[in-house]
């Protein structure tokens, strides 16, 4: 392969677009499935929250809800992402295999499932703010339970 031909075929590979959790050194943040498969019970973390965000690279609306959930994850050390990337061509990302074991529909993101520290499901849907407040309550709920049996 010439020079030219090495150069072209890598600017195709590289993605034009940065990943959204770029600048996510120090969080618990790791990247569980680039669309193949996943089991999300193999990824939870026993004792905290566990956010599993299915996004993509190609999605402006993605890059929101992971600063959202960056500047949330700074101040809640209680609280994990695990991220499932689902790259490739924006009309086929309903095809890929994690989206079509956990994403409805036509597989629009972002999207996210939540889960709570005992691991019982508690958000799933299309709205970080919405997952963090429903994070937010069962947290408000476990220090309420824990200080009345003090």
């Amino acid at each position: 392969m010439s020079v030219v031909g090495l150069i072209a075929a890598l600017a195709l590979a590289a993605s034009p677009f940065p990943d959204p959790w770029l600048g996510s050194e120090g969080l618990d943040v790791v990247q569980v499935s680039s669309g193949e498969a996943v089991t999300l019970s193999d990824h939870l973390i026993p004792g905290r929250f566990t956010i599993f965000d299915f996004g993509a690279a190609w999605c402006a609306p993605c890059h929101d809800a992971a600063h959202t959930l960056k500047g949330y994850l700074a101040v809640h050390p209680d609280v994990a992402v695990r991220a499932i990337s689902l790259e490739g061509d924006p009309w086929d990302t309903a095809a890929l295999p994690a989206a079509q074991e956990h994403l409805p529909g036509r597989g629009r993101i972002p999207y996210f499932i939540v889960f709570d520290p005992s691991g019982q499901r508690i958000y799933q849907g299309h709205r970080v703010n919405r997952a963090l407040r429903r994070v937010d309550r069962r947290r408000q709920r476990a220090n309420q339970a824990s200080s009345l049996s003090k």
